[in-house]
């Protein structure tokens, strides 16, 4: 009967560990009433570029149109990626991974040779008007990023946008007004070898 009783505590010990760890995540998660950006942990580092004759023989980091960016784009959305900075997973060909967070998204739906982080994506992207924003350019603010699908009214003033958003909301597919992206210091931005 010792053994058995022993036996019963081990099996249940796991069980009540796990219950009393996503309980207390659970707890943490509801009692902070940040907004869910501001929940976002940090970004991660960047990926050493993949310079491989392989790698510029498939196109990444070359030129790429607009619509295969959504395709791209779309293909996590329809995985339902999660957001994990230390994670990666792969583009619509399996041809490269890349980080699952806001900025190894973007620069999936990109091609680009590596996941850059909101500090580097300016290197490969230029300034543009609010209004000049067309399908595939991005939104960019100190530590996160959005990937412009298409104006949601004719007056563009709300977007539909994809992001990798957090680890609250996973991969996101929402319309967001320009108001509140220039309240919250984004500003509009275009790859510079898109078509």
């Amino acid at each position: 009967m010792n053994a058995l009783n022993k036996l019963a505590r081990l099996a249940v010990a796991p069980v009540v560990a796990g219950a009393l760890l996503w309980g207390s995540v659970g707890v943490a998660a509801a009692e902070d009433s940040r907004p869910l950006v501001q929940i976002a942990a940090e970004e991660g580092v960047e990926d050493a570029p993949d310079t491989s004759a392989e790698a510029a023989a498939a196109g990444y980091g070359g030129s790429i149109t607009r619509a295969e960016v959504l395709k791209r784009a779309k293909y996590w959305w329809d995985k339902k990626v999660p957001y994990n900075q230390k994670g990666s997973y792969w583009d619509i060909n399996h041809g490269k991974k890349y980080r699952t967070d806001c900025s190894g998204f973007v620069s999936m739906a990109w091609k680009l040779t590596s996941s850059l982080t909101t500090y580097t994506l300016p290197n490969v992207s230029k300034p543009i008007a609010w209004n000049a924003l067309k399908p595939g350019d991005i939104v960019l603010s100190t530590g996160h990023v959005k990937l412009f699908e298409k104006w949601a009214n004719a007056d563009k003033t709300v977007m539909w946008i994809y992001e990798e958003g957090s680890t609250a909301t996973d991969m996101d597919h929402e319309k967001v007004s320009v108001s509140t992206l220039k309240n919250g210091g984004y500003k509009p931005r275009a790859y510079k070898k898109i078509k």
